[in-house]
């Protein structure tokens, strides 16, 4: 029987870094792919750190848009999965310490108003 590890690196870095210039260039689909292809790592990790699932939600919300609107700034000198390690870690460090960055959650708090209204 194999299990999977939901933290091991399966996926290679070309992908990424293919997705990532992708993304920079407009196209809305490789943003998407990004997205999909890290958001359970990105939970996962943050619900070890937090061991809360609903502030690890939040946190891996609030962590890609973080990421999205930062992806100019990957240089590529690492793989994108170990830049992408770094700030899930130093923003869950924060949450931690009870430092949340204001602008990511102005868009959250802005996003749960929308979708209550929704409902």
């Amino acid at each position: 029987m194999t299990i999977n590890n939901p933290l091991a690196d399966s996926s290679p870095d070309h992908e990424d870094q293919n997705l990532v210039l992708r993304a920079r260039s407009g196209d809305h689909q490789a943003l998407e792919d990004l997205v999909q292809r890290h958001q359970a790592w990105i939970y996962n990790i943050a619900v070890r750190m937090l061991h809360h699932p609903q502030d690890a939600e939040d946190a891996a919300q609030e962590i890609l848009i973080k990421v999205l609107t930062r992806l100019s700034s990957f240089e590529g000198r690492s793989s994108f999965r170990t830049w992408l390690y770094r700030i899930v870690v130093n923003h869950v460090l924060n949450m931690k310490r009870g430092r949340v960055e204001p602008v990511s959650w102005i868009l959250l708090t802005t996003a749960r108003r929308s979708t209550r209204r929704q409902s």
